[in-house]
């Protein structure tokens, strides 16, 4: 019997680690080839990583102008290029009922590095559950797992 019960440890103990890594890598295309392409002249490039080891077992899902352009594991990342003007930045997952918005005034030209974390608040409420995350998700209008942000933005060389 107790061969049974070692069997079962092993299976359950592979079968989580297979849960947890399943988020650790992009799971669409990486695409930094896009940054040697010349950029057209009325567009923007956005330049999306994903950072951090926590939340490892869930992907970052992203979306510009309500259509998906990318699901980034830990260290993923993604490289498109995006008319000029009001864009609508969102980052979810399937684990919270809130996502994360950013506005963004795309300037022609411009290439934009963004980067995707786990926010804090949401991984403390999620240590109590689904009513913790339905608390912190009630308390914040932009919520979610995840953030994203602007953290450089500079002219493109032509």
């Amino acid at each position: 019997m107790p061969s049974a019960l070692r069997i079962v440890a092993v299976t359950c103990a592979a079968l989580l680690l297979g849960a947890m890594l399943s988020g650790c890598g992009t799971t669409g295309a990486e695409n930094a080839s896009q940054m040697d392409k010349s950029l057209p002249r009325s567009h923007a490039r956005l330049q999306i990583h994903r950072e951090g080891v926590v939340g490892a077992a869930v992907p970052a899902r992203i979306l510009i102008d309500g259509r998906e352009v990318a699901s980034l594991g830990v260290g993923g990342s993604t490289v498109l290029d995006v008319p000029a003007g009001s864009r609508k930045i969102v980052v979810d997952s399937w684990g919270h009922p809130n996502v994360y918005t950013l506005p963004l005034a795309a300037k022609p030209g411009t290439l934009y590095k963004l980067e995707v974390s786990v926010r804090g608040e949401a991984f403390v409420a999620g240590m109590f559950g689904l009513v913790g995350m339905m608390v912190e998700a009630a308390a914040n209008e932009n919520g979610g797992s995840f953030q994203i942000r602007v953290v450089d933005s500079q002219p493109l060389r032509r």
